[in-house]
């Protein structure tokens, strides 16, 4: 395993707290399943989208916390295995436990340790089953993927090459969880995975937008600035009167890009996947 496979970003504050949440926000629908995990290492042929390992990572987080309820409650996996969603972000069971009003950019990738620039807050004593993250629409993504024996690179469109020269970071819009940066006849505005390997849990997200100063997910595709994602952890954040604070580890291994087929067992070319947050009292 390259030695960026192992990458984690920790968010933390001795003093305060730091909270994030998994999202999905694939250019295509995947699975959660690596492609190490469906195909193995240098794989002959794929022919299923599959996760990767990013080298670079990067998103812009406005705000995080923890609820007592599921924000997106109206957002689900239905028995036929589609996203079905009322596009309703709810709230009012929420507490924030990190807000930076012109956002904070981080990279996920590259091992380093970093702590999001804003403000922290104490959420009341209490068991959280839910968490929630407000994040921008737009990823930073790089990243490279061994096919046949071929080296495959991302360029600065998402595209692939097999230039190493050619490998660059681009950015990838996100309007509709099918589609990418565009929309498509019958656009997705939602997304939701469970993962039952690693950090295990489910993850959903929606499109919004900003209306004075509210999130609202969007009914209606092209006009989206954000992603608000709620993540449902196994096991439930439990805040006591004698926590000092709340340490998040965001992971992107074997789960932070997409590898796309060609449908004829190449690969057609990369896309973003979801981060995932395992989270720690002290």
């Amino acid at each position: 395993m390259n030695s960026f496979q192992k990458k984690l970003l920790k968010a933390s504050s001795g003093l305060g707290f730091c909270l994030a949440t998994s999202l999905v926000f694939s250019g295509t629908e995947a699975k959660a399943n690596s492609c190490e995990s469906l195909f193995g290492s240098n794989p002959s042929s794929i022919n299923n989208s599959c996760y990767i390992t990013p080298e670079t990572y990067r998103i812009t987080v406005y705000e995080m916390g923890l609820c007592t309820s599921d924000p997106l409650a109206g957002t689900s996996i239905n028995s036929s295995d589609d996203v079905v969603t009322d596009n309703t972000i709810d709230e009012s069971t929420c507490t924030a436990t990190f807000q930076s009003s012109t956002g904070s950019q981080v990279n996920l990738g590259g091992g380093a340790t970093a702590t999001l620039s804003g403000t922290n807050f104490r959420p009341a004593s209490g068991t959280y089953p839910h968490a929630y993250i407000k994040i921008k629409n737009t990823f930073g993504l790089k990243g490279s993927y061994q096919l046949a024996g071929t080296n495959y690179y991302s360029m600065a469109s998402g595209a692939k090459t097999q230039n190493s020269s050619l490998n660059a970071e681009w950015d990838e819009d996100l309007m509709d969880f099918n589609n990418g940066a565009t929309c498509g006849s019958n656009p997705e505005l939602a997304g939701a995975e469970v993962f039952t390997t690693g950090i295990t849990g489910t993850m959903k997200a929606v499109v919004a937008q900003v209306s004075s100063g509210t999130y609202v997910g969007d009914s209606s595709c092209g006009s989206s600035t954000r992603l608000f994602g709620s993540f449902a952890p196994t096991t439930p954040v439990t805040i006591k009167d004698t926590t000092q604070g709340l340490e998040v580890t965001f992971s992107i291994t074997n789960r932070g890009m997409t590898i796309i087929p060609d449908g004829s067992g190449g690969m057609q070319g990369f896309a973003g996947g979801p981060f995932s947050p395992s989270f720690e009292t002290y």
